[in-house]
């Protein structure tokens, strides 16, 4: 497994298990929510300030982005579509 897959496998592992959706990581990273689908999708290559962006806000070091086996669970998927609104 390459590096950008190691990333994109583990950054899903990582924000699931945070149980935050990819809108609310790029919110909390300043970044686009299409870019950190594009990560996950192995689509972009993330530069280290990225990175750092996004550890910052899953709270774990980067390093934990090639980590080859993850110890974590594969968590259960976020719900889908968007909140009903509140009356």
């Amino acid at each position: 497994m390459d590096s950008r897959q190691l990333i994109a496998r583990n950054l899903k592992l990582i924000r699931l298990a945070k149980r935050l959706s990819q809108e609310a990581l790029a919110l909390k990273a300043d970044v686009d929510r299409t870019y950190v689908s594009g990560l996950e999708r192995c689509i972009h290559n993330p530069s280290v300030d990225i990175l750092d962006k996004l550890a910052g806000v899953l709270s774990v070091k980067t390093i934990e982005f090639f980590a080859e086996e993850n110890a974590r669970p594969a968590p259960p998927p976020l719900p889908r579509g968007r909140r009903k609104k509140a009356q």
